[in-house]
């Protein structure tokens, strides 16, 4: 088993080294999006939707179309996931993680490094219309702007929806300075932030909704909407930014890339007036239910344009649900727990596929989001960048219902590996729960094992059952850590001058 797993890394390193493929008639070419939501949880939508919340859209995305029942974010929390999906790399490879501060916040001095291949850029190249309409969360500067990294124009915010707030002279930009005070910072605020999370308002958060355009001449035309942004408006305004995207692009014969990359259903939730009390699941569930919608309007437009023949689309979220905020979150179940842990709620999401040839069924194989990256890049054929390390190419088993060619899953938080899947069986070297949530913090040493096939909730420790397991993929897990080089963390170096 080991010498096979182990092959399984050599041959990621080759794939991605050596992919290629011939470049089309642009006319040709297919078009891609990628509907992407914000810690929307495992069991919101899907096989294992909630059934008080309304989704005949994404519904209608499972019944056609491919489910990956066993499709991972490769982070917990925002930036890193989502450097992880433009780049085809894991956030250890890039920088883009923090082991002090996760994310991103307003008035960060960095963002994703301009050395970083994007798929975006990838799909520029190759003379695709590329728009992206949503949250980014790589960086608020005017130089890390997603227009900078391969998208031709852009318009949302700039990062997380609950961020840019003032409390007592606290901001979401002084609270990290100096660091030994960043304890104490936080205790005073969180009252009155959990007030407004469950009390929602606009003017609480001074989020700026921003439209960034690459102009012919290489230049950006980069322009504050407004702040606060009109969160209630938010989902509908991304979505009509997307169909006008889409419909331009085709009426140009131009094959386009598009990310519609939703702020919700993070917390604070907003809705539109239209959804307002609309679903039996509350506020979460009005908010689901208008994504549900974005899906429907996408999907009409696509048959509108005439291009459902031409086009790929993928439905997938950030990382799990947000469960510190109860009624304000979405669940993971059968999972256990949810974002920021490397427990399958934090980094299993449920992830839906369309497009031409995609056979319909349910995948258990695995997959990742950086697979994107060299799946996009074969079914659109031409050649994926080399820099996509982490990537495998999913095409096979969209197209043709072959075996997923991943194998394994790396659990990190930060830096630190916490956990490994191989297959069917996930080891645990590090389980601790979210936000000071349990379970507390422990060390497992032999590491503890799970068999996820018959143990979906990673409820029971079989490692002293199966230590000849346990051990194939620990040594499998350590040498892919040796294979890595673990570059310097750029989120927690955000504010350094």
């Amino acid at each position: 088993m080991l010498c096979k797993q182990l092959t399984s890394i050599l041959l990621l390193t080759i794939t991605c080294l050596v992919q290629a493929g011939q470049t089309t008639n642009s006319a040709n070419q297919p078009n891609f999006i990628i509907i992407y939501t914000d810690d929307m949880g495992y069991a919101d939508a899907g096989p294992f939707g909630d059934p008080l919340i309304n989704t005949p859209s994404i519904d209608s995305l499972e019944e056609d179309g491919q489910v990956w029942t066993n499709f991972y974010a490769a982070a917990s929390v925002c930036t890193p996931s989502r450097g992880a999906l433009l780049t085809g790399k894991l956030p250890v490879r890039t920088g883009l993680y923090g082991d002090n501060i996760s994310v991103f916040f307003p008035g960060s001095k960095s963002g994703i490094p301009h050395s970083e291949k994007t798929i975006a850029e990838v799909f520029q190249d190759n003379r695709y219309a590329t728009g992206m309409f949503g949250k980014w969360h790589l960086g608020d500067a005017k130089t890390y702007y997603p227009t900078r990294h391969g998208f031709d124009e852009w318009l949302g915010i700039p990062y997380s929806n609950d961020m840019d707030w003032e409390i007592e002279g606290i901001t979401s930009k002084n609270i990290f300075t100096p660091p030994e005070q960043i304890t104490a910072k936080y205790q005073k605020i969180v009252p009155k932030i959990r007030e407004n999370i469950f009390e929602p308002d606009i003017s609480d958060w001074q989020v700026p909704l921003i439209s960034s355009k690459t102009n012919l001449d290489g230049t950006f035309t980069d322009l504050i909407l407004e702040k606060p942004a009109n969160q209630n408006l938010i989902t509908r305004r991304y979505t009509e930014e997307s169909v006008r995207f889409m419909t331009e692009a085709s009426s140009k014969n131009k094959p386009f890339f598009l990310m519609l990359s939703h702020s919700m259903p993070h917390v604070p939730l907003f809705r539109s007036s239209a959804f307002a009390n609309k679903s039996e699941r509350g506020l979460y569930g009005d908010v689901i239910e208008e994504i549900d919608w974005s899906v429907g309007q996408i999907m009409a437009a696509i048959e509108k344009l005439n291009i459902a023949q031409n086009t790929y689309l993928v439905f997938t979220s950030d990382n799990g649900p947000w469960l510190l905020y109860g009624s304000h979150a979405g669940s993971a179940k059968p999972l256990k727990n949810g974002k920021s842990t490397t427990f399958e709620g934090g980094m299993r999401v449920m992830t839906l596929f369309s497009g031409p040839g995609i056979q319909h069924g349910v995948i258990e194989g695995l997959g990742m989001q950086t697979d994107l990256y060299a799946t996009f890049s074969q079914l659109a054929g031409f050649e994926a960048s080399k820099t996509a390390l982490d990537s495998f190419d999913l095409s096979a088993s969209l197209t043709r219902e072959e075996s997923s060619p991943r194998t394994f899953v790396p659990f990190y938080y930060g830096s630190e590996l916490r956990a490994f899947r191989v297959n069917r069986h996930k080891i645990h070297y590090v389980t601790q729960g979210a936000y000071g949530m349990l379970p507390k913090r422990k060390e497992h040493n032999p590491p503890m094992l799970i068999d996820l096939k018959n143990d979906i909730g990673e409820t029971t420790d079989i490692s002293e059952k199966k230590p000849a397991i346990t051990a194939d993929i620990n040594q499998y897990a350590k040498a892919f850590q040796q294979s890595i080089t673990i570059k310097t963390s750029i989120v927690d170096s955000q504010f350094s001058e």
